[in-house]
């Protein structure tokens, strides 16, 4: 009996798991294995949106910054002019002819409010010139403007502008470069210390502006939630014009 009991023992704790061991198992791991998985997608969702938005930001800081540094340096000089000598009835160049006296470069501070994509041109000494023994100075033209986005409805690129010299001329041309991508809007305020306060304007063509420019500009741009919906990420800055207490003789 001792033996049959033994030999008994023995093929029981061969015999292994039963069915309904196994389908417990199964399920316990599958439970696992899902709440592992709903846990690390959580994180990677967070991780990606917290990446797309330091992209957003640290994008927004980089122009933010060279948008300050550019009108930052803004400048206004007296007109200069240029005299020439006409020819006198006789057809030479005499002592007696006329004299002309025309504009050799201009200076110019204009900001436009065009609602929700503003657009900004003036003159600066924030040009680096890049190639050595170039035939520029700090003097620029610089230009800002907001142009629909080709791949994006109903966003924008606000795009710069720059020519390394001075013209007769407030036209800036230049090929455009991205500066900001995928904007809702871009705003810019120009404080007027005269009348203390925010302007949406500015131009030194007009009268109540000539010769002068704001004391400071505030930008500011809006961006889309890279997580979609109808939030938006808001992003400012301001600058103070070191030359906005007058022209340059």
């Amino acid at each position: 009996m001792l033996i049959e009991s033994r030999v008994t023992s023995h093929e029981s704790r061969n015999q292994g798991f039963t069915l309904l061991e196994v389908m417990v198992a199964v399920a316990l791991m599958g439970v696992i294995m899902t709440l592992v998985w709903t846990s690390s997608s959580q994180t990677f969702r967070s991780k990606e949106r917290t990446e797309a938005r330091d992209a957003v930001f640290h994008s927004a800081q980089v122009a933010l910054r060279k948008i300050a540094d550019d009108v930052s340096a803004a400048f206004l000089t007296k007109r200069s002019t240029t005299t020439t000598a006409t020819a006198a009835a006789g057809g030479e160049a005499a002592a007696g002819g006329e004299t002309t006296k025309m504009a050799a470069y201009k200076s110019f501070f204009i900001g436009q409010d065009r609602g929700d994509q503003d657009a900004l041109r003036f003159t600066s000494l924030a040009h680096v010139r890049l190639i050595k023994n170039a035939k520029e100075c700090d003097q620029t033209r610089i230009a800002y403007e907001v142009v629909a986005s080709e791949e994006e409805p109903n966003r924008f690129n606000v795009m710069r502008r720059e020519q390394p010299w001075l013209a007769d001329t407030d036209e800036v041309g230049g090929s455009p470069f991205a500066l900001l991508e995928g904007v809702l809007t871009f705003n810019l305020e120009y404080y007027d210390e005269r009348k203390k306060e925010w302007v949406k304007e500015w131009n030194t063509d007009q009268i109540d502006w000539r010769d002068r420019l704001p004391l400071a500009v505030r930008v500011s741009a809006v961006f889309p939630d890279p997580d979609g919906g109808d939030q938006t990420i808001p992003v400012s800055t301001a600058t103070t014009l070191a030359m906005s207490a007058g022209t340059i003789d």
